[in-house]
């Protein structure tokens, strides 16, 4: 009976602790257009963000199975949920500077996939919708004195999975301004 009650006291003063922490809720804008949620921890913040890369229309010169090069045109996209875990150090009162690093998974979507394609060897080459992407974050953000937080990040990501067999790709250009309701 002790045990029991110390394991139900023990629970619910975690439970507590969690949801006394501050959190915020909003967008990050930049390359991708993302749903954000930060949670504050002790050292510092979880982020989970979830959204899509919209569609982008490109040309391309692709081979044939003859090796014949021929020009292509498709559309493609990508959506994203990804969790980073940051470090924060603060600059000034209200004003923070955080680095750290996530993991994901995404999904291609477009005619991009369906087309085949081949190498100039006349050889088939696969293109995976799936990925994998991990990254590190390094930005800055400020909390004002009513419930909103800015922010300005870089977060560079690898794709572990490669959009094409045998290779990576990369989205090393990713700067965001994020806006959050705190509460």
């Amino acid at each position: 009976m002790k045990r029991t009650l110390i394991t139900i006291v023990m629970i619910v003063l975690a439970a507590g602790a969690v949801v006394a922490q501050p959190k915020a809720v909003g967008a990050r804008l930049g390359y991708n257009f993302e749903a954000s949620y930060q949670h504050e921890t002790m050292s510092g913040m979880i982020e989970v963000d979830a959204g899509v890369t919209p569609f982008i229309y490109q040309k391309a010169i692709m081979y044939d199975e003859n090796s014949t090069p021929v020009e292509l045109s498709y559309h493609y996209g990508r959506a994203q949920a990804v969790v980073f875990y940051d470090y924060m150090m603060n600059l000034a009162s209200d004003f923070y500077w955080y680095i750290g690093g996530g993991i994901g998974v995404s999904w291609g979507y477009g005619d991009f996939f369906e087309l085949p394609r081949y190498n100039k060897h006349g050889e088939l080459v696969t293109y995976r919708r799936l990925g994998l992407p991990v990254g590190a974050q390094i930005g800055f953000e400020y909390d004002f004195s009513i419930p909103l937080n800015l922010s300005l990040d870089w977060r560079p990501m690898i794709n572990l999975f490669g959009l094409r067999q045998g290779d990576f790709t990369s989205n090393l250009l990713n700067v965001a301004i994020g806006v959050r309701y705190r509460f």
